[in-house]
């Protein structure tokens, strides 16, 4: 909960600030959209692209064409910063038995105020998506943003389960408050509401309702390490059938930044599940280990990041609550002034809680891309990617929403991303 997109903007500008933030950067190579490092700034990127898709519907061969945009905004107050992220898009398929004309819509706001003993900040993720997110900011193959890390303001629910095409609305909406101490303890609290609601009836819908609080001590200037007490009550429902259920989780952290390229945290604690009432004979109440890592590694030319975690969530549409264990890693080189790499890849394993007859399967997910970007001078840029996602499921259960099999997509498009313009002096 104390990670957010914001932290992540901050961090960066700090990065940037020990290198001359004030600077202009003059003739830089365009590979396309990225995120504000600097205070005050604003970024957009317009993409076309052509993609061809095997293992796709009933033919086994599809073809889309797409025009997509991106922008960023990230606000010049450094004590009340506000940011924003927006990606979207028209995409045009031939599949017989599918719509030949979707639209994606993906937004994230976040806005932080700050007193001499208060920090409040308010996140809000939004998505209108036409099947799970798989991979980049816009969650869809082949739009040419694997090398953009993507938005999770607002705690969307977790889609570690991929569909067959479901139109789906996903919407998070969180609220932290941060009360200082002393010079180094604050006290944090903060609550979130959740929702994926599905068009489709063959999809379950849930809504989830968090609520946390704990101390964060900042140990020094390069580590910290926190405590949390976890509150979640989750609500699956479809055709009529609702079942509700708890968990409760103590999940104790700890941060720190090795060197000024490296930077890793680790999280973890004890987690009860449950239900009551009707729903109590489905779950059986149980206690595991949660828990999280991850490392960033970032500097001019070359960033990585790797993540594991384990957790509970509602379930992504498919089953009534799930335990996922999950790996995620991204990797962006810049090999010259004309050349970019990036590969991104994510392995999740979810288990179903509920043990209802239809919606008991467990579920292996893995999704993996790569993509090669040519500048094309300060604006313009051009793409290559191949990403392939794979599904398979084991147990009893129906699972007729859910995607099974191997799907591959190759795309090339075109970017027209600007620089980035900055507000006031720089």
């Amino acid at each position: 909960m104390k990670n957010c997109l914001l932290v992540s903007m901050l961090l960066l500008m700090q990065g940037v600030s020990a290198q001359g933030q004030n600077e202009p950067i003059v003739n830089q190579p365009s590979f396309g959209f990225s995120l504000p490092r600097v205070e005050g700034t604003l970024s957009y990127a317009i993409s076309g692209s052509e993609a061809a898709m095997t293992g796709f519907g009933t033919s086994g061969v599809a073809y889309m064409t797409s025009l997509s945009g991106d922008l960023a905004y990230l606000s010049s107050s450094v004590s009340d910063p506000f940011s924003l992220v927006y990606s979207g898009g028209y995409m045009y398929f031939d599949e017989p038995g599918y719509p030949s004309n979707t639209t994606f819509q993906n937004l994230a706001a976040s806005q932080v105020v700050t007193t001499k003993n208060w920090i409040f900040t308010v996140e809000d993720g939004f998505s209108y998506l036409p099947d799970s997110p798989t991979m980049g900011l816009s969650g869809i193959p082949g739009l040419g943003d694997i090398s953009v890390t993507p938005v999770q303001n607002g705690l969307e629910p977790t889609r570690s389960i991929f569909s067959n095409y479901a139109t789906q609305v996903g919407n998070g909406l969180t609220g932290q408050v941060t009360r200082t101490i002393s010079g180094n303890l604050s006290m944090v609290g903060s609550g979130s509401w959740q929702i994926l609601d599905f068009t489709s009836g063959e999809n379950i819908n849930s809504t989830e309702e968090m609520g946390t609080l704990g101390p964060l001590y900042r140990i020094n200037a390069n580590s910290s390490v926190s405590a949390d007490v976890i509150y979640t009550y989750t609500t699956d429902s479809i055709q009529g059938l609702v079942l509700p259920f708890t968990t409760e989780a103590i999940s104790v952290q700890y941060q720190r930044q090795v060197t000024p390229l490296l930077s890793f945290t680790v999280a973890g604690g004890p987690q009860r599940t449950y239900a009551t009432g009707p729903a109590e004979a489905l779950f059986p109440a149980q206690i595991s280990m949660v828990g999280s890592a991850g490392l960033v590694y970032q500097r001019k030319m070359t960033s990585a990041s790797l993540f594991f975690a384990r957790g509970t969530n509602a379930g992504s549409g498919m089953v009534f609550g799930a335990m996922t264990d999950s790996v995620t890693g991204t990797l962006t080189r810049q090999f010259n002034r004309e050349w970019q790499g990036a590969l991104t890849g994510s392995w999740a394993k979810s288990t179903a809680l509920a043990q209802v007859e239809g919606y008991s399967l467990d579920y292996d997910s893995t999704a993996a891309g790569a993509q090669i970007s040519r500048s094309l001078g300060k604006d313009w840029s051009a793409y290559f990617s191949y990403s392939a996602v794979d599904q398979t499921s084991t147990g009893q259960g129906v699972g007729q929403a859910a995607f099974s099999g191997l799907e591959q997509t190759y795309a090339v498009g075109v970017t027209y991303s600007p620089a980035a313009h900055h507000f006031g002096q720089q």
